[in-house]
This record gives structure tokens, sequence and C-alpha cells, in this order.
């Protein structure tokens, strides 16, 4: 309204220029009868040629200039808070140039919208407003500064947006009253159409109908979404790949049958994919293909798990149940048996056993840090233990006060191998484990046993708890478990070892058993399918170049193998000379030694075999 008393006030004030003018004019005139005739329009009147209308002319082009240019520094202020007023918005705003217009936009029963205009004196300033504003923090929320639209642009713009037959699954519902709020704010601020129109009145009753047809095309769009829902053509995808596009997921749909539409489902500030889509088939049987598909729908390697869409109000119902709280860890079970002083269960209990219990709460807290570690449900610790105390009698205890039905897997005292008693035993430390098949038996064993001051003595209690294990050490002690079954051909699960074909190498191929039949004289081989490439001048005298100075090293290799044959040949034949000499001597030798010892034998031989007479010696 206050737009439209000053657009009313320029037009009343350019008429009184007008008048002004007209009446400066001159004009030829007889009598002042006839004057009045000619005012009322009975005679005619001579005028003087004078450049009056063109004045009022230029006039009216200069006025609306100055307006449009006015209207180029006005700015739209978005995501405000509903803590803003027209003062703390102009302050946040005057250190980047002069306003002289501040508006919020207000429904009509007063509140607020969470949008307003600010009006600037220079387009620069406004544009040095959007660079330091845009984005950033006004009240404790991130506002979005941008310039404001001329009315005809942005009723372009809301129209082909509502041309649009299909809109996007996850977005809201556009409601007629935000489109009637938009338009409120185009009516009061941005009215640079109704200054340039002569018939404002008639413009307002065409905004009137545009609105009426606006909300009559939702209602049957809001119509249409219901009866999708209704008819079972519309399939709810998860599971999407987040770089698929609705083209994409189109063409991944339609396998199954003729498709309305297919649009993946994208976040309204950051506008990235949520991985789910909403996909409409023109056939209920090829929804239920889609459907009953199973594993075999695929999307760039990745599996869909497509669902039938539901209502809007189904999907709120089950939104608003209580969800359960979903405690992976048993976090509670630590509360189980705990001891809190001045509680009747702590009377009795001594000073060092309410110690220990505190020291133990302690360690669970430090323990119970680290994600990977949890609580479990069937195996119980106990502390306090006997020194004499051994697994069998620890077993019997467990399950006289379990019952007879419970199923102990395992009774175990933790004992210091390092050092023994004087039986031969490692000690105990004073602590054990014992693990159920159930978890209530656990928990009824731990419940009779826990703080029971009849079974060791009244002043050392048993300390009953679930104990506190590592995740990680279980699942590799399982992954263990399973290899040596699967290793043991005793155990059901055996697989023996199936003999794998050895790979063939990156590099290896049937080309180099080709090559090698082939005399090494033959050269390259020629391969059909292999690039043709000549060899250039410049490369070709390299290779000649190459293969000279290759001939050379192959000479004088030769020369020096020659020189090493000869050098080797004349010391084989100086060996050969001193071995000769060296076993003539010694033959020498030999055979002067045998003569001597035939010489020897001989006699001797002839000694004995004549018979000496008494008297000789």
């Amino acid at each position: 309204q206050n737009s439209q008393d000053s657009c009313y006030r320029e037009d009343s004030e350019k008429e009184d220029d007008v008048k002004d003018d007209f009446d400066n004019s001159e004009i030829k005139q007889e009598p002042a009868s006839d004057q009045v005739e000619d005012y009322l329009g009975t005679s005619e009147i001579k005028q003087e040629p004078n450049d009056s209308d063109e004045e009022i002319e230029t006039n009216k082009s200069q006025d609306e200039r100055k307006n449009v240019n006015v209207k180029q520094a006005r700015l739209i202020i978005r995501n405000l808070s509903f803590k803003a007023t027209e003062a703390k918005l102009k302050a946040h705003f005057t250190p980047y140039g002069e306003i002289t217009e501040v508006k919020l936009l207000r429904r009509p029963n007063g509140t607020l919208v969470g949008c307003g205009f600010v009006q600037f004196a220079k387009k620069q300033a406004a544009a040095k407003a959007i660079y330091h504003t845009s984005g950033k923090h006004f009240l404790e929320r991130p506002v979005i500064v941008d310039w404001a639209l001329p009315k005809d642009k942005f009723t372009k713009m809301q129209q082909d947006v509502l041309n649009k037959k299909i809109k996007k699954e996850d977005g809201e519902e556009i409601s007629p009253s935000d489109i009637s709020i938009v338009k409120e704010e185009d009516e009061s601020d941005e009215g640079s159409s109704e200054e340039k129109s002569e018939n404002s009145d008639s413009e307002e009753e065409e905004e009137e109908e545009v609105t009426k047809n606006i909300k009559q095309e939702l209602d049957v769009e809001k119509r249409e979404r219901k009866q999708d829902v209704e008819e079972g053509k519309t399939v709810f995808v998860k599971n999407l790949p987040f770089s698929a596009t609705d083209e994409e997921f189109r063409e991944c749909m339609e396998q199954f049958g003729p498709v309305f539409y297919a649009l993946v489902c994208k976040d309204k500030f950051t506008e990235h994919s949520k991985g789910s889509g909403f996909v409409k088939f023109k056939k209920k049987d090829d929804a239920e293909k889609c459907l009953s598909s199973g594993t075999e729908l695929t999307l760039k390697g990745t599996i869909l798990d497509p669902h039938p869409a539901l209502k809007r109000s189904e999907v709120q119902k089950l939104n608003d149940k209580p969800k359960e709280k979903k405690d992976n860890r048993n976090l509670y079970l630590t509360k189980e048996g705990m001891i809190i002083a001045g509680t009747p269960a702590a009377r009795g209990v001594s000073v060092s056993d309410m110690e220990r219990r505190l020291q133990l709460e302690q360690w669970k807290t430090t323990k119970l840090r680290n994600l990977n570690m949890f609580v479990s449900r069937n195996r119980l610790v106990i502390h306090n233990l006997p020194a004499t105390f051994t697994d069998k009698q620890l077993h019997k205890l467990f399950q006289s006060h379990a019952g007879s039905s419970a199923i102990i897997k395992e009774a175990r005292i933790m004992r210091d191998l390092k050092h023994l008693d004087s039986k031969g035993q490692s000690v105990s430390k004073g602590f054990g484990f014992v693990s159920f098949e159930k978890h209530e038996d656990a928990l009824k064993a731990l419940r009779s046993i826990n703080n029971n001051p009849s079974i060791f003595t009244p002043n050392t209690r048993p300390i009953v708890a679930f104990s506190i294990e590592n995740r990680s050490v279980l699942n590799s002690k399982t992954n263990r478990m399973i290899k040596s079954r699967q290793k043991n051909p005793l155990c059901k699960d055996y697989k023996a070892k199936e003999e794998v074909p050895a790979k063939k190498s990156k590099y290896e191929s049937n080309s180099k058993h080709e090559e090698q039949n082939e005399p090494e004289f033959a050269g390259v081989t020629a391969k059909p399918g292999s690039t043709v490439k000549m060899r250039q001048k410049y490369k070709l005298t390299n290779q000649a170049q190459q293969h000279l100075q290759d001939v050379k090293k192959q000479k004088k290799e030769m020369k020096m193998n020659r020189k090493l044959r000869r050098v080797e040949h004349i010391k084989k034949k100086q060996v050969e000379k001193k071995m000769t000499k060296k076993n003539k001597k010694a033959v020498d030798n030999d055979s002067a030694f045998t003569k001597l010892v035939d010489k020897y034998k001989s006699k001797l031989l002839s000694q004995t075999n004549e018979k000496k007479k008494w008297y000789d010696s």
C-alpha cells in the first residue's frame, strides 16, 4: 500500500507540472468568453508550436529511469529469524551504505514470514552488502541475501515451475499460502510494472485470477499424487548410488516396462542425492516386477532395494513411533550387581571389599571408553576367590546356584604361571571366569552369588559381574577357530585345498614361445594388429652408429679372449713340464728302492735254503 500511495503521489505531482506548463504556454485568443468556451472544448484553440509535450515525455522517462535505478539497489533477505525487527535489520546493513527503506514481510495475523527487503541508495552499496552478509549469521541464523527481482520476471519464473507436471517426491509440496506470501512481497515492494501501467485495478483482478488458477492446479496435483500411491504403480527405491542421475535411474527402471517418471531424492539445501528415489510405472504389473526383482536389480554395481511407495500420513506414523534404543555394547549390564553405600545391600560389607568394588567400577569406566569393548551377556567374572579354590569347585558353585538345567561352557580360575606353590601348581590370581549358554542362567547365578556372605566369609564376599570383552579379539578368535576346523580332516567343516592353476604373468605371452622356435638371425617377427610406425632418419643413423660401436666391442673382446687363451695355454705347458720332471724323479727313486728290497729278499731266502754246519756261525 505504501508503494501504491507513493505511485499515486508521483502521478499527481506530474499532473500539476503538466498543468503549470500548459498555463505558461502562449495561446492566441480573442475575448474572455471565447477563452471559457475554448477551455470547455466548444471552440478551437490556436496555439503556437511549443516543446511542452516533449518536455513532459522527457520528464516522465527521467522519473522512470530514476525509479528503475532505485529498484536495482533493492535486496531480498531470506531465512530471517523471527526475532528480527526493522531497526535490527537496518543496523546490520548500515555499515555497507545508505539505506532508504527496510521492510519485513508479515502474514495477515501479524507474524513474521522470515523474509524482508532492504532498499539502498546506491547499487554499489547493495553489491557490497551481498558480498559481506550472504551466508553469514544474523541473530544466530544463516541469512541468504540476493537481488530483489522485478515482478514480471518473478511471475515468469513461478509459471515455469508450475508448468512442470512432475515434481520431485522428496521436496515439500508448495502450498497456496506460500505463493500468496510471495505475491504480497511483489505487490508491496516490487511494483515496477504497476508504475508503468495505467490501469492498476485491472492488473490486481488479473493477479487474483492467476492465484486462483495456481491454487486449482496445486489441488489437482495433490489429488494426482494421492492417486499415484493408491494405484500401486509407484515404487520407492533405496540404496541408490550417490553419483546416479535421473536419466541413469530411468534407464535402469525401463527394463521392467515404460515409466512415467524416475526421480532421485535430493537434499533441499545441499542438492546432493539422498541415496533413494521414486519411480512411477505406466502399468501396475511392471511395478510388481520391479518389487520382485530381488538382487538382480543393480545400478553402477550396487544392489537396489525397491519398496512400495507409502502415503505421507503413513510415513509420518512410522516416524512418530517410539524407536527402540539399541545397546549393542550391553552397557546397561554394568549396573547389575552394583553395591551402593547407604543401601541395605551395603550392610555388613567390609571396607576392603567396598574399596575393591570401587576400584573395579573405575576400571570398567576406563575400559568401556574404547568402542571395541562391550559387556558380555553370558560370561561372568568373579573376584575375592580363595587361594585354594579350584576350577571344579568354581563349576560346582555356579551350577548349584544357577540350577540343574543351566549349561556351563567354561569355569576357569586365572593363575600366575611364573609363581608356583608347594605342590607345584601355579598360584591363583584371586579371580576367574564362568561362561553360560543362556543369559538368563548367568543372570540368575549373579544375583544369587554376588555379595552372598554365606559362600566364603562375611568379610570377603564374592564380587560377581558381567565380564568386559574386546570385540576385535573375539572376532580374531572365531576366525582362527573357523580356519582350524576347515583344515582339520576329521571335522565336518573340513575343506580340501583345491589345486589352483598357476597364473600367467602380465608379461608372458604365446609370442615368446613362438619366437624361441625361430633362429636368432631371423630378426623381428611381425605381429598382426600391431601399430606400424615408420622409422625416422635420425633413428636410422643412430642405429648405424650403435652397430659400429657394437662391432668394435666384439672385436676387442675377441682379441682379449685370444690373449687369455694363449696365456692359459702357456701356463698349462709349464705346469705339465714341472709335473713330468717330478714324476721322473719319483719313478727313479722308487725303482732304486725296489731293487734294494729285492736284493735283501734274495739274500735272506738264499740263507734259509742252505743248511749250515754246527761250526759255522
